[in-house]
């Protein structure tokens, strides 16, 4: 970038400066009316000046647009600001790399920017040079462009109440976008939906979507194998049920291995063997109290399995299946001689039983 021109502070008349199209910065309206306030209070005289390039006889915003947008609001007739002559590439630099330094991208917009980029035939390396990133940075935020209309606009409303209403204290991250973007288009909204309503972190997000998508992959294995006649119905079924409960108890080398075993009864054994040898690796599972955001069910406690999965207690443990209000599909009896003890669940044979 070839070094600026540079012009003292001076005071523009408002109409003449306008905002640019490519910026990527981002400001909840707590924090907008926070500076309409700061700026009624001090005038205009009061706050840093914005960052301009001339055109023509006008002036294109790059750093301060809310500054100017408030400032408009208000009734102010000019606005405080510095001159610097760039050319429209490198204005869209500096105002990004200033709102990055910031922290006040939003990803969705830059993804939209580098996508732009990329159609006018840059590479991801050289978008890197060029925003002062790395590759990694550029290739993630690009992945961004695979999430659908409809569930970007779904977390921009979310993100946006988050930081507008005190009260919702969940908001999309990028490991979330990210997670999100690994997905089937189809199941995108449904997690994005799950990670609000649960509050889900971004690293259980991205755990989530991993076992989701080893989930998807075995089952698609072992439908295909099934298809061959190469794994019997009823092993087929029992596989797909311990599958469904636990993505990773079973890999391609391990259907592999069930395929080559000729009888029913032999694929039967070894899913069995195999689910059980995943059972004393993870030590099982011990029970430990979880407080529930919403009880359904007054008078109640809730536990939650290292697994993951959620039980309710009322004399019993109910299985949930990770859900408070959908009906229990197995109950197991509780007593108070049970605390501390480890609950040990084999899900082959839909059975449970402490030590």
């Amino acid at each position: 970038m070839k070094a600026w021109q540079k012009c003292e502070y001076t005071y523009l008349p408002i109409e003449r400066v306008y905002p640019n199209p490519f910026n990527t910065n981002r400001m909840c309206a707590k924090e907008y009316e926070g500076l309409k306030r700061d700026l009624m209070e001090k005038g205009v005289e009061g706050i840093p000046p914005i960052l301009v390039t001339p055109r023509n006889d006008r002036f294109m915003i790059i750093d301060g647009e809310h500054r100017w947008k408030a400032s408009l609001e208000l009734g102010f007739d000019r606005i405080k600001a510095e001159i610097v002559h760039l050319s429209d590439e490198e204005a869209k630099v500096e105002c990004f790399k200033r709102n990055y330094q910031r922290g006040r991208i939003d990803y969705l917009k830059t993804a939209e920017l580098f996508s732009l980029e990329r159609s006018f035939g840059l590479t991801v390396r050289e978008i890197a040079k060029k925003y002062n990133l790395s590759t990694y940075t550029v290739d993630y935020i690009l992945q961004l462009t695979k999430l659908s209309a409809e569930v970007r606009d779904f977390i921009n409303n979310v993100n946006y109440a988050a930081e507008d209403f005190i009260e919702n204290d969940f908001r999309f991250t990028f490991r979330h976008l990210i997670a999100l973007s690994k997905l089937p288009e189809n199941e995108m909204l449904n997690f994005a939906k799950k990670f609000l309503e649960y509050k889900i972190s971004g690293p259980e997000a991205e755990r989530l979507v991993a076992n989701f998508l080893a989930k998807l992959k075995i089952l698609s294995i072992i439908e295909e194998k099934v298809s061959n006649n190469l794994i019997f119905p009823k092993p087929a079924q029992l596989l797909k049920t311990i599958v469904e409960r636990d993505p990773l108890t079973y890999s391609e080398e391990k259907v592999e291995m069930l395929c080559k075993i000729g009888d029913e009864e032999g694929q039967i054994n070894f899913i069995r063997k195999t689910f059980l040898e995943r059972l004393d690796k993870s030590s099982l599972y011990s029970l430990s109290p979880l407080e529930s955001p919403e009880p359904r069910v007054k008078k109640s406690s809730y536990f939650k399995c290292q697994c993951g999965r959620v039980y309710l207690v009322k004399g019993k443990v109910l299985d949930a299946l990770d859900k408070w209000e959908k009906p229990a599909e197995k109950v197991i009896e509780i007593f108070p001689e049970h605390v501390g003890k480890k609950l040990h669940i084999n899900y082959a044979d839909m059975i449970a039983y402490f030590e």
